[in-house]
């Protein structure tokens, strides 16, 4: 009867046990979920403005007081018009010397009522050295739709929808304060990859070059000397937060080694930007929107 008894309580024990472990359980899982909407939310409606200050001494020389912006990766469609304007309000509190611009401007295999989003935003872009840019991938996904971006529809005349500068395999040399600075571009067709044994033509030697690509694999392409600070997208910062492994592992990306932020080596720069818009899934998780500002100076 003692070991029954004993048993009984040890059933009994045993259930309690659970009976109080199993809230704490449900409480753990409830703050994970919470977390995760909390991020979700966060990271798909918050547009963060990135700041950068470039110290090199070529760039400061000639751009020193000026402000650049770089925009990437806006995926826009039929109904962005609500990320439309989030962009054009910062831009305006900004009032940037220069915007730059590195692709992706449309979803994948978007409708011509897309291109046409996108047009009307490039439309509405000024600055007062200029916006310049590059084709992404996405861009090219309609065809017939992608030649607006740099020609008038029908003919081979300039675009008349904006007064966007794209930067196909070229490049300009602009005179700023009596010094000069080049803006380059390298493209992305064909076949929807860049050509990077261009980038040796396309980077200045006695001048910076401010190089778009829309991935970041010209970086490494970049002579070591020449002071270059190459500007990217296309991987939206992995719009979802995972460790670097599993991008190398996975090879989503094409260069899994830059996948997001500030890189240096020597003369060369790079900065990947986790750009504004997303791509396969229709959400971040971890990884904001940005609009990103380049400051060029001694830190303040």
């Amino acid at each position: 009867m003692a070991s029954v008894a004993a048993n009984q309580n040890h059933v009994v024990s045993s259930l309690a046990g659970r009976a109080t472990r199993l809230p704490k359980l449900l409480a753990v899982l409830a703050l994970i979920a919470a977390v995760m909407i909390g991020l979700l939310w966060n990271s798909s409606a918050e547009l963060r403005v990135q700041r950068l200050r470039i110290q090199h001494p070529a760039f400061v020389e000639v751009l020193s007081g000026r402000k650049i912006v770089q925009l990437s990766d806006l995926h826009f469609n039929q109904h962005s018009s609500k990320a439309e304007q989030r962009v054009l309000s910062q831009l305006h509190e900004m009032q940037p010397d220069m915007i730059l611009l590195t692709g992706d401007y449309v979803k994948w295999y978007g409708s011509r009522e897309d291109y046409q989003r996108a047009l009307s935003f490039l439309g509405q872009l000024r600055a007062p050295l200029g916006v310049y840019a590059v084709m992404g991938d996405a861009d090219y996904s309609f065809s017939r739709a992608s030649c607006q971006f740099c020609h008038r529809a029908g003919s081979a005349d300039p675009p008349d929808l904006h007064e966007v500068v794209f930067l196909r395999d070229r490049f300009v040399d602009l005179e700023i304060a009596g010094r000069r600075l080049r803006l380059a571009g390298l493209d992305c067709w064909p076949p929807l990859e860049p050509n990077l044994a261009l980038v040796d033509s396309l980077v200045a030697a006695d001048h910076p070059t401010l190089l778009l690509s829309h991935t970041s694999l010209a970086y490494a392409r970049v002579p070591a000397p020449a002071p270059t600070l190459v500007l990217s997208g296309d991987t939206h910062g992995g719009q979802i937060l995972l460790p670097g492994l599993v991008w190398r592992l996975t090879m989503r990306k094409p260069d899994p080694d830059h996948l997001y932020g500030f890189f240096q080596e020597g003369n060369k720069m790079l900065y990947v930007t986790s750009g504004i818009g997303t791509t396969d899934l229709p959400f971040r998780l971890g990884v904001a929107p940005e609009i990103v500002v380049f400051e060029f100076g001694a830190a303040e």
